[in-house]
């Protein structure tokens, strides 16, 4: 639970940085200035397009919220139904040997069904300009001899395969550099366009076993208790609908790279080693278990081209399906959820083409999602001019996990600006040679700003300068060294946090009596200083009335936790990290954040918003 919970306060945060970004008016908080020896930090959210299933969102639906494999695609292919179309027959594309001659051997082999020789026997295929293959035999992969086989064979006719395929030792196998790797099916050649082609034909459900253990881990068919088969069952029917939807240019039904799906065959064996087998059970079970089984268009049967990535970052792209909120994303397992990279700007400045960077800004996403979404459009500014760049386009030119990312750039005088402020606001001092250097060097190396707040929040010097200013504030006095270490030693354990100080206090004998020793007078005192404004007489006799039934305790925290205290307090952290009055958007999201998720959530996301940083800077240059 308490790992969960954090994930989701980490998540709300994320997501209530929306507001954050929102905060500075009238100028793109997503521009990037930089010159040349500094960095770029790119925050980013997924790995791959996005669009459909994440594999680890699966994984998160499956094993922490219980899902099963039909919700699971449900969920991320809307307007789609379940359907069955047996195990079709397709064919996949070899890439590996694209315009190069297949040499391929097996136990007992056979062609188009007639039988090539006894035992092992080599067989290499050339495709001819005319459409015919000529065959050729000899009795290892290197041959060195190779003997013409009689009889003309037309590549659109020819199979190649094995008389069983009962045991990995009785497949075909094609002969590559580093050793051989079998097959279920058949093999045949053609050629296409002018060049040599090779294809695996089999039925769809063998197909699968040599996919979905590339695709999705096999363990996770044992994760959480054995809940996490139902996402290798949903990757299961992905994969196989994601198959037979497809034609390649080549007339292949698919073939074997990140192209279209990852498929390595049966089995390898490298040279003088024993043979790895590439099904795994949990795998197998999950395709036996949905046989069949596809994603189809409502009452035409059509198999949908079933799209999936590794990891959605929270939320699918749209497209062909509907965008859909990923919460399963937040998985404890995927490292892929939210990923901070750092950039030298001169290799930045290279692979964008505008010469050296002296801008980079976000200026457009489709708004789905943390920190506005996936990025549609970026305006890049160099030394040599300026262009306008799709999110897709700086992804790949920038090696990024997907196209969602925010970029900012940091250069040491800038991380020790932010350094400075943070220490000054949040421990009223600036900070010590080491800190300094330290937390500046964490800056530039990607570490967030609110990984530097949440750490200075945690230490024992922001918590007694926390619990001083609550008994202040409250009690109107300077607190009592006992009073003070027992907090401090409550906080510190988890008992507590520092806000429940204030809180605490309101709920004291010793703030009772000097709010005048009556109900009425303390009720007025708790709405001046909690909500900053008088209380009406008809407020004041309902919590009188109140008191009298559910005691001073429960009036406390239910005016503490009401949005309109909630907001006031959010506004108080705009004044302090911001210096400005809050607008009313962002100080009503923030409210929210801090009901569901406490303060600390709040401080953590506007300290490391970037209108702090550029504050930050403008204060300590």
């Amino acid at each position: 639970m308490p790992v969960r919970l954090a994930r989701a306060v980490a998540r709300l945060t994320t997501l209530a940085l929306v507001a954050a970004v929102a905060l500075v008016a009238g100028a793109p908080v997503d521009r990037a200035e930089a010159a040349a020896g500094d960095t770029l930090t790119v925050t980013g959210h997924g790995w791959g397009h996005g669009r459909g299933m994440g594999q680890y969102g699966a994984l998160g639906y499956a094993v922490d919220h219980g899902w099963s494999a039909a919700q699971i695609l449900d969920h991320y292919y809307g307007g789609t139904v379940a359907g069955n179309v047996g195990n079709r027959e397709l064919t996949v594309e070899l890439t590996a040997l694209n315009g190069r001659e297949l040499v391929a051997i097996g136990r007992d082999l056979r062609v188009n069904g007639a039988a090539v020789g006894s035992g092992n026997v080599a067989i290499l295929a050339r495709a001819q300009a005319d459409g015919s293959v000529q065959l050729f035999t000899s009795t290892t992969c290197a041959g060195p001899t190779w003997t013409p086989l009689a009889g003309s064979y037309r590549a659109g006719a020819l199979e190649i395969g094995t008389a069983s395929q009962a045991g990995f030792d009785r497949l075909i196998r094609v002969c590559e550099s580093a050793g051989e790797r079998a097959y279920r099916g058949t093999l045949s050649v053609q050629r296409v366009s002018g060049s040599q082609m090779t294809f695996n034909r089999l039925g769809s459900e063998d197909y699968l076993r040599g996919v979905v253990p590339r695709e999705s881990p096999s363990s996770w068919g044992t994760a959480g208790g054995g809940r996490g088969m139902q996402a290798l069952m949903a990757q299961s029917v992905a994969a196989r609908s994601y198959a037979l939807s497809g034609t390649r240019p080549s007339g292949a039904t698919t073939c074997d790279t990140t192209a279209c799906q990852v498929y390595s065959g049966a089995a390898f064996q490298a040279w003088s080693q024993a043979q790895t087998v590439l099904d795994a059970a949990t795998t197998n079970q999950a395709i036996d278990s949905t046989a069949g089984v596809v994603r189809v268009v409502p009452g035409t049967g059509a198999v949908v081209r079933t799209e999936f990535s590794s990891s959605t970052g929270g939320y699918t792209a749209g497209g062909v399906f509907p965008a859909v909120v990923d919460e399963g994303d937040d998985t404890a397992s995927n490292p892929n959820h939210t990923w901070v990279t750092s950039i030298p700007v001169a290799t930045a400045s290279a692979q964008l083409g505008v010469g050296t960077i002296r801008s980079i800004a976000v200026t457009r996403r489709n708004g789905l999602g943390a920190d506005g979404g996936r990025v549609l459009q970026v305006t890049v500014s160099g030394s040599s001019g300026s262009r306008t760049m799709t999110g897709n386009e700086v992804r790949v030119a920038l090696g990024l996990k997907s196209d969602w990312f925010s970029i900012s750039w940091t250069s040491p005088a800038e991380a020790a600006s932010v350094v400075t402020a943070l220490y000054v606001d949040l421990l009223g001092r600036g900070p010590d040679p080491t800190g300094l250097q330290g937390w500046s060097a964490a800056l530039l190396s990607g570490t967030s700003q609110s990984v530097l707040v949440d750490t200075l929040t945690r230490s024992d010097e922001y918590i007694s300068k926390r619990v001083a200013k609550a008994y202040r504030e409250v009690l109107g006095r300077e607190p009592d060294p006992v009073g003070a270490e027992a907090w401090l030693v409550a906080i510190r354990a988890r008992q507590a946090t520092v806000d429940d100080v204030q809180r605490r206090f309101y709920d004291s004998d010793e703030y009772f009596a000097a709010s005048g020793g009556t109900w009425e007078g303390y009720v007025q005192r708790l709405y001046t200083t909690m909500l900053r404004r008088g209380a009406g007489q008809a407020e004041v006799a309902q919590w009188v009335s109140l008191v009298g039934s559910q005691g001073r305790a429960w009036v406390v925290d239910s005016i503490w936790w009401s949005g309109e205290a909630a907001a006031v307090r959010a506004g108080d952290y705009y004044q302090t990290f911001l210096g400005r009055a809050p607008d009313p958007t962002g100080q009503a999201a923030w409210a929210q954040v801090l009901l569901q998720h406490g303060e600390g959530a709040v401080r953590t996301g506007i300290a490391g918003s970037l209108e702090y940083r550029a504050r930050a800077i403008a204060r300590y240059p």
